[in-house]
């Protein structure tokens, strides 16, 4: 289906975005929706840190993998994301799946993961808290810069974007963003009268220093974007810096993941605030002073609760008598880490970052990492489990030229294991092309 997606002429694909944008309002934005956006919203000046027992409790009642205790959540063990794979037939609740989403995570390493209805309500309604927050409003159009495919790679025609009205967004395709494009992207923000853009981190760099390299400031300023927001990857001091410069407006993060044990989301004062009532957090400390594990339970998934799951991510607090001026009583986090991928970079120019995507239906890959030493090429590491097969490599190979082009060259490598960094980490991508590229 998504071969013949690509293929389709633009008025098809208008028409199936739409439709599909259309399902997905409906789907997300119902009764119980607003219920729980005025809930969080109520909730956000006064949060504290605290273990709802019986939320718990209601969400691992009759679940073959946990065991209730006596209201001490440290009795249970800290999970991975290795260790729900290997126990997915105990922790699933059939009864209660409404669909699936997939992950791959920092490590590559696939999830399909099941959701509940209540699940899709809480999400949503702690992303528009969020976005609330900062003046945007259902009816608020954004400019969101996306990962999916909407457009072959060797497009070499505009347009690049697809407008969907049900959602209120322009998407914009994340691979065709070049010197020589950059302007029609600009131009086609100004021309829908944008004043939210939303993206990966990395990718709103790359859009502003190519801005800059074509001499278009004026362009992008003149835009007068309100909110510019970041999630899915980490977003380092430099790019925020270099973002805000060139589009003259705030960047401001939110911080969570898939499986939806741990949200994070930045104030009006920039600081890192912990969604206390949406999930349990513990900030586990690591042998790295002020450096902690973001380790999450859940709340509202009843059809695959996560108790104690370890997100893979860690981050920086601040000292004891840091307060924000925001008047918060929710934790505070200074910084997230654990998200820092680099780019990819084509022979026609195009960068490609935060391309974990490629691996998430690939429930046998263990973990991945990918090494670049020449412009147009790279190399895969694939550790595998036992499951592995002929078909996963012709779909991983299939993901990648998708993605990358036809005429990106690679190689599947299979290590056993793949080295970590002095840290502890994985590093998802490695480029030795340029190292200081996106400095």
């Amino acid at each position: 289906m998504k071969r013949y997606f690509l293929k389709a002429p633009f008025f098809i694909k208008f028409i199936v975005v739409n439709s599909y944008g259309f399902i997905l309002r409906q789907k997300r934005y119902n009764k119980q929706f607003y219920q729980y956006l005025d809930q969080y919203k109520r909730n956000d000046k006064t949060e504290v840190f605290s273990f709802d027992f019986k939320a718990l409790k209601k969400q691992i009642k009759e679940n073959k993998f946990y065991v209730e205790n006596d209201k001490t959540i440290e009795k249970y063990p800290i999970i991975n994301k290795q260790i729900i794979k290997e126990h997915y037939d105990e922790i699933i609740n059939k009864k209660e799946v409404h669909g699936y989403l997939h992950t791959s995570g920092t490590t590559g390493s696939g999830l399909k993961y099941p959701i509940s209805k209540e699940f899709i309500n809480h999400q949503w309604a702690i992303f528009w808290k969020f976005r609330n927050l900062h003046g945007i409003t259902l009816d608020t159009w954004c400019a969101n810069i996306i990962s999916q495919t909407l457009f072959s790679v060797e497009q070499n025609r505009p347009p690049y974007w697809i407008k969907s009205y049900p959602t209120r967004q322009l998407l914009l395709s994340q691979y065709h963003i070049r010197k020589d494009t950059v302007k029609l992207y600009l131009d086609a923000i100004h021309k829908n009268r944008i004043i939210w853009l939303h993206a990966f981190p990395s990718v709103l760099n790359l859009l502003a220093n190519l801005i800059k390299d074509a001499g278009l400031l004026s362009e992008a300023k003149a835009l007068h974007l309100k909110i510019i927001t970041t999630s899915s990857e980490k977003l380092f001091d430099h790019q925020k810096k270099n973002i805000e410069d060139v589009f003259d407006c705030k960047v401001r993060e939110f911080y969570g993941q898939v499986e939806g044990v741990a949200n994070m989301f930045e104030c009006e004062k920039g600081t890192l605030h912990i969604d206390e009532s949406y999930s349990y957090v513990e900030l586990v400390p690591t042998d790295n002073i002020d450096e902690c594990k973001i380790v999450g339970t859940s709340y509202h998934n009843k059809s695959f609760p996560l108790v104690r799951y370890d997100t893979g991510d860690t981050c920086i607090l601040y000292p004891n008598e840091f307060t924000c001026k925001c008047g918060r009583k929710s934790r505070v986090v200074k910084e997230i880490l654990g998200r820092d991928d680099d780019y990819l970079l084509l022979t026609n120019g195009t960068k490609i970052g935060r391309i974990s995507s490629i691996f998430k239906s690939l429930w046998a890959v263990k973990e991945a990492q990918i090494i670049q030493d020449k412009v147009g090429s790279a190399e895969f590491r694939i550790v595998k489990d036992a499951t592995y097969s002929y078909q996963d490599e012709e779909k991983l190979k299939e993901q990648i030229k998708e993605r990358l082009g036809n005429d990106f060259e690679f190689e599947i490598i299979y290590p056993d294991h793949i080295e970590r960094t002095k840290s502890g980490k994985l590093k998802f991508v490695i480029n030795k092309v340029n190292k200081n590229n996106d400095k």
